[in-house]
C-alpha cells in the first residue's frame, strides 16, 4: 500500500513541478510581453492566451497594476548635487594621487639610505672592504716525472694468459 501511495504521490509532486514549470514560464514571457521584449511568434502565443485564457488575462491584468504602481512611486529628492557628487568623487581620487605620491617618494628616500649605509654609493663612508691575502713568493718546484721511478708503489695485475682467459670464461659465463 505504501509503495503505490509513494508512487502517486511522486507522479503528483512531478506534475506540480511540471505546473509550475509552465506557470513560471507564462509568467515570464506576459512580463516580456508587457516590456516589449518578445519575438513575433511568442508576440502572437501571448496574445493567444490573453484571448482564450482566463488565468492569462488575470496574470497580465496584475502585472499591468503593478506596473502602474511602481511607475507612480515618487522618486525621493536627492539632497546632494550630481555636481557635489562628482566634486567628492575628484577629491577623493587626488587624495588617492597624493597619498601614493607619499608612499612611493618615502620609499625612494628610504631606499637612498639604505643604499648609503650599504655603500652601494659611491665615496660613501661606510664602503665594505674586502680582504686581501698577502702574496708570498714561494720557490717554484719543478715537476717530476717518475716513468722509471714511481713515487707511490703500483700493485702489479695477474697475467693474462690463454688458459686464465678460457678458464674464467668457462666458470663465470
Amino acid at each position: 500500500m505504501n509503495s503505490n501511495f509513494d508512487a502517486h504521490n511522486c507522479s503528483g509532486q512531478k506534475a506540480a513541478r511540471d505546473m509550475d514549470s509552465l506557470q513560471r514560464d507564462r509568467f515570464e514571457l506576459i512580463s516580456a510581453y508587457i516590456d516589449g521584449e518578445v519575438t513575433a511568434a511568442e508576440r502572437y502565443q501571448v496574445q493567444d492566451w490573453l484571448a482564450n485564457d482566463a488565468n492569462s488575462q488575470r496574470l497580465y491584468a496584475r502585472l499591468m497594476k503593478l506596473r502602474q504602481g511602481l511607475h507612480q512611486l515618487p522618486v525621493p529628492a536627492t539632497q546632494v548635487t550630481t555636481q557635489e557628487t562628482a566634486n567628492q568623487v575628484f577629491s577623493r581620487i587626488d587624495r588617492r594621487r597624493i597619498r601614493n605620491t607619499m608612499v612611493w617618494g618615502s620609499a625612494a628616500i628610504a631606499a637612498m639610505f639604505v643604499s648609503a649605509f650599504s655603500g652601494i654609493l659611491p665615496g660613501s663612508q661606510f664602503m665594505p672592504r674586502l680582504a686581501q691575502t698577502p702574496v708570498t713568493e714561494e720557490a717554484a718546484e719543478p715537476l717530476m716525472i717518475a716513468v722509471n721511478r714511481p713515487v707511490i708503489q703500483i700493485p702489479k695485475a695477474k697475467s693474462a694468459s690463454p688458459e686464465n682467459f678460457i678458464d674464467s670464461a668457462i666458470f663465470n659465463p
